[in-house]
């Protein structure tokens, strides 16, 4: 079974609104579902959230946007490489 994708494209929100948008998303997501979030730059103080909140993620460069930030939870991990998302 595949896993479920959240999408957030903050590429056009200014600060706070992206963390607010994605912090409120990732409190309520269980596992084997992930958020793509697109941005247009490295949302730092997220990943400090994440850490918090025992989620993993990784930055990749965009194919829509400057960057997809792939948050999802360890389990998650061999699926979601095996899909090719990581």
């Amino acid at each position: 079974m595949s896993l479920k994708e959240l999408l957030l494209d903050a590429s056009e929100l200014e600060p706070p609104e992206p963390f607010q948008k994605a912090t409120a998303l990732l409190r309520s997501m269980p596992e084997g579902v992930y958020l793509r979030m697109l941005h247009r730059r490295i949302p730092y103080p997220l990943f400090d959230h994440c850490k918090n909140l025992d989620l993993k993620y990784k930055t990749l460069d965009g194919k829509r946007t400057a960057y997809e930030i792939i948050i999802y939870y360890d389990n998650d991990e061999t699926q979601l490489k095996d899909e090719g998302i990581l």
